[in-house]
């Protein structure tokens, strides 16, 4: 949370001297889609995390599997509506959070990158979260510090050096959450790993404690 806070903080000063207060304005009408992408990988990350981790202390390693891909299939459900809703209606979703004719133009620059990375995000809290759980807890940071350095370092490349403005901020959120799911992903080709994508036998009953844990983190 704090390096994703930093280098949302990068894109704001970055973007900010770059294009004067406008992208700075911009940046905060974009801010509510970060939250509900995040929040989505949260409700179901941590959510089926925990759940994970008392079926391993129960030693019960199938049920914490079932639960995984049961919190997997959820993922999926949930954002790809919301991708589609980001890439159709990014104007009305931006105008609803506050974007004037004024910002508008500027935060979609922005947002034209986020439509092709927008799923990466929810899907890289969720894997985080069942990765620590899963007894790697190195990944989950080694992937976050590469991908929030990456971001910081080529939010001024893109914005100044190539002088592509708030939508260099933008490709270097993009690329560093690219960078963050691809370390993330090749954790699921090692031998270490113990998660392993099943039928959800019980799905329905699986969903109601799912939620309810990570609620409080959505």
């Amino acid at each position: 949370a704090l390096i994703s806070n930093i280098y949302t903080i990068v894109d704001c000063i970055v973007a900010g001297q770059y294009e004067g207060p406008v992208a700075s304005a911009a940046l905060a009408t974009i801010a509510p889609l970060w939250n509900i992408l995040f929040s989505v990988g949260l409700l179901f990350g941590i959510g089926g995390g925990v759940l994970l981790s008392q079926s391993r202390g129960a030693g019960d390693s199938g049920k914490g599997n079932r639960i995984f891909s049961a919190s997997v299939i959820c993922t999926v459900s949930v954002i790809i509506p919301v991708w589609l809703a980001v890439i159709f209606f990014d104007r009305q979703l931006l105008t609803f959070f506050g974007a004037d004719r004024e910002i508008l133009p500027y935060a979609l620059e922005y947002v034209q990158w986020l439509k092709l990375a927008a799923p990466l995000f929810t899907l890289g809290q969720v894997a985080s979260v069942f990765i620590k759980n899963d007894g790697s807890p190195g990944i989950t940071t080694a992937a976050t510090v590469a991908g929030g350095v990456f971001n910081i370092a080529g939010d001024y490349y893109f914005v100044f050096t190539c002088d592509m403005g708030i939508s260099g901020a933008g490709l270097a959120t993009a690329i560093g959450q690219v960078i963050h799911i691809a370390i993330l992903f090749s954790y699921f080709f090692t031998k270490k790993c113990g998660l392993r994508l099943v039928r959800p036998a019980g799905f329905k009953s699986m969903l109601k404690p799912i939620i309810a844990t990570g609620f409080a983190s959505f």
